[in-house]
């Protein structure tokens, strides 16, 4: 009896670190491009596919555009979300690096043409501790696309979790090195 209550407890520590392991691998690219000074990762999610482009000027200023595009039968595809569909989030053990942003409750329609990207586009400069967190591969950036939908269930979040060393750019920590 003792050893079987050893090997149950040995299977719920490997399963509960499993399942933690894949909760991480479950919001990852499945493809990040380079291309210049811009970082392309997009994931494809049911229906939908998630795409944010980086592109970086200097050491701290950052573009962001984050995408969605649908992917399904239906030649066209209305979503409905708040004014921002998009949120980007720099987070470093689960707390937001950046500053909080305003969110409205009203509720927009946007349609989404069958393989067209729909996107936005938002400036941020970070802070060199920002930056920091980041090249040293402390912070994830996260990409959270929220909405409703008819053909996708009321409720509907895409979410894309990229690494923060993953967005910086191999110039940038040349530069750091000099």
């Amino acid at each position: 009896m003792k050893y079987f209550s050893y090997l149950l407890m040995m299977c719920l520590v490997l399963m509960g670190c499993s399942d933690s392991s894949l909760e991480s691998n479950d919001t990852a690219p499945d493809r990040i491009q380079r291309e210049g000074q811009t970082m392309t990762a997009t994931r494809q999610l049911g229906e939908y596919e998630l795409r944010l482009s980086v592109q970086q000027f200097g050491d701290h200023d950052f573009t962001f555009k984050p995408g969605i595009r649908y992917r399904g039968q239906d030649a066209n595809h209305e979503i409905f979300h708040s004014k921002q569909l998009f949120d980007i989030d720099l987070q470093m053990d689960g707390k937001t690096l950046l500053p909080s942003r305003s969110s409205t409750s009203e509720e927009l329609a946007t349609e989404l043409k069958k393989d067209s990207w729909y996107s936005e586009e938002v400036e941020i400069i970070l802070t060199p501790e920002q930056v920091q967190y980041i090249s040293n591969g402390e912070a994830d950036l996260i990409l959270n696309a929220g909405f409703r939908s008819e053909q996708s269930g009321y409720n509907d979040e895409k979410k894309m979790i990229i690494s923060g060393e993953d967005i910086l750019f191999k110039q940038v920590d040349a530069d750091r090195k000099e």
